[in-house]
C-alpha cells in the first residue's frame, strides 16, 4: 500500500512499536450550551461513544502503525433537545496528516455540518455504516471518517482515496428515502448545494480529477519538500495553485472547493509571505476566485 510504505519511510523510528488496525486518532468533545438537556448524562454518554465509534472501529483492511493514526479534531454541539433524546447536532471536524521532515500538521479537513437531526440511545452501539443504514448518527460519523480517510490517501498517493470515496458513494445511493427526508444533507433533492451530498459528488465527478491530481501534488510535490529547498517547493506550488484553479474553471463553484479553501487558506497565505512577486499575483488571480469572501486577504499580501 503506496500510504503505508510512504509514511512509514517517514517516521524516525518505529521499530517495536506496537501494531494497531485502527486509522483515526480523534479528540472528540460534546457540549450542550446554555441547553438543559432531558439527561445531563447523555453528554458524557455520547461523548464516550463517539470517542470509541471513531477510535476503535477498523475502516479500512490496512494496517497503520500507532503514529501512523490520522490526526482528527471533532466537536459535537447539542443545539437543540426536543426531547426522549432526539437532538440536534452541530459537528465541527478537522483532520490533518505530518509534513515529511517538520513538527508542522497539514490540515485535510476543516468543516462544519449544522443542525444534523439524531437520536442517541446511550446504551446502543454506534454502527459502521457504509453498507447498512442503522441511524443517523452512526451513518453521519461513518461518512465523516471515510472522507478523512479519503483525503489522507489522495494526499499520499495519486487518487489514493478512490477505495474509500466509493464507499460513500455506494453509502449515497444506498441510503432509505425516508432518511434523505429527514436529514436532507444527504439529498441532492433541496435546493442546497453545500452539503454532504456534494461533497461526494464533487470528489468523484470527472471534472474534478484535475482538482485530486492536484491535491496530490500539494502535499507530495510541494508541502513535503519544504524541509530539502523552500525555495523551489514554493515555485512548484504556485504551479500547483493554477491547476486548481483550472479546476475551479472546469467546476465552477463546487462545494468542496470552498472547503479546500477554508482548510487551507492560512497555510497558503503563510507559504506565500516570502514568495516572489509573482507567486504573491498567482496567489491572489486563483484564490480571489476560488474565496472570493476573503479576496482582500489575497490581494493585500500580493501587494506586500
Amino acid at each position: 500500500m503506496i500510504r503505508f510504505v510512504l509514511f512509514a519511510f517517514f517516521c524516525l523510528t518505529w521499530n517495536g512499536l506496537q501494531v494497531y488496525a485502527q486509522e483515526l486518532n480523534a479528540i472528540v468533545r460534546v457540549i450542550a450550551p446554555n441547553l438543559g438537556t432531558s439527561d445531563k448524562s447523555i453528554v458524557g454518554q455520547l461523548e464516550r461513544n463517539v470517542k470509541d465509534f471513531m477510535n476503535n472501529q477498523r475502516w479500512t483492511g490496512d494496517v497503520f502503525e500507532a503514529q501512523e493514526k490520522i490526526k482528527c479534531n471533532i466537536q459535537i454541539v447539542i443545539s437543540a433537545d426536543r426531547g426522549d433524546n432526539n437532538l440536534l447536532i452541530d459537528l465541527s471536524i478537522q483532520a490533518s496528516r505530518p509534513v515529511f521532515n517538520s513538527n508542522y500538521e497539514t490540515p485535510l479537513l476543516n468543516i462544519v455540518d449544522k443542525a444534523i437531526p439524531i437520536v442517541f440511545d446511550p446504551f446502543k452501539n454506534l454502527e459502521n455504516s457504509k453498507e447498512t443504514y442503522y441511524d443517523n448518527l452512526s451513518s453521519v460519523l461513518t461518512f465523516y471518517a471515510y472522507l478523512i480517510l479519503a483525503l489522507d490517501y489522495d494526499s499520499f498517493s495519486l487518487e489514493g482515496g478512490e477505495p474509500s470515496l466509493q464507499i460513500l458513494n455506494n453509502m449515497m445511493n444506498s441510503l432509505p428515502a425516508n432518511v434523505k427526508s429527514m436529514d436532507d444533507a444527504w439529498s441532492p433533492a433541496k435546493d442546497k448545494r453545500n452539503n454532504r451530498y456534494f461533497i461526494v459528488e464533487n470528489l468523484t465527478n470527472p471534472r474534478m480529477k484535475l482538482f485530486r491530481r492536484a491535491f496530490y501534488e500539494y502535499h507530495r510535490q510541494a508541502l513535503d519538500q519544504f524541509s530539502k529547498d523552500a525555495v523551489s517547493a514554493r515555485a512548484t506550488l504556485s504551479g500547483i495553485l493554477k491547476d486548481i484553479g483550472r479546476a475551479n474553471s472546469n467546476y465552477p463553484d463546487t462545494y468542496f472547493m470552498k472547503i479546500f479553501s477554508f482548510t487551507k487558506q492560512q497555510e497558503i497565505l503563510e507559504i506565500f509571505k516570502q514568495g516572489t512577486p509573482q507567486e504573491k499575483q498567482v496567489l491572489k488571480e486563483v484564490m480571489t476566485q476560488i474565496d472570493p469572501a476573503n479576496s482582500n486577504l489575497y490581494i493585500n499580501l500580493s501587494k506586500s
